[in-house]
């Protein structure tokens, strides 16, 4: 019993400031890890001719990755981010554009992928 407390007490001061240094650590690699969120989100139709009208959009939702600190990516509004294509060089029949992400990148977050990037469109005169 004595050898176990003499272990114990012996450099105490140095072992109680070992544990805080190593509670300090892992806090800060916690705090700062990076994390990713997925999520699907509907695509809008921007800038579209007057002249057409959409028929179909294929896929009609892209899944979006985001990345960012875990403690800021936990404050991001999801609702606020949008997928959008520019139909301003939409014709008639089928149509391949490239998606877009409103805003891409904040203090909170950056974007990492969409899937897929780039989707059909089908539309007709009116």
């Amino acid at each position: 019993m004595r050898r176990l407390k003499e272990i114990i007490l012996n450099n105490f001061h140095l072992k109680v400031l070992s544990l805080l240094v190593a509670f300090l650590l892992w806090l800060n690699i916690t705090s700062t890890q990076k994390t990713r969120f997925e999520f699907f989100t509907e695509i809008k139709v921007l800038n579209k001719p007057e002249n057409l009208q959409i028929v179909k959009l294929e896929p009609e939702k892209v899944l979006i990755v985001i990345e960012g600190v875990r403690s800021k990516l936990n404050q991001v509004n999801i609702s606020k981010i949008t997928a959008y294509v520019d139909g301003r060089h939409l014709k008639k029949g089928e149509n391949t554009v490239k998606v877009f992400v409103k805003p891409s990148k904040t203090e909170n977050f950056d974007v990492i992928q969409v899937i897929p990037d780039k989707i059909h469109i089908y539309t007709q005169s009116k």
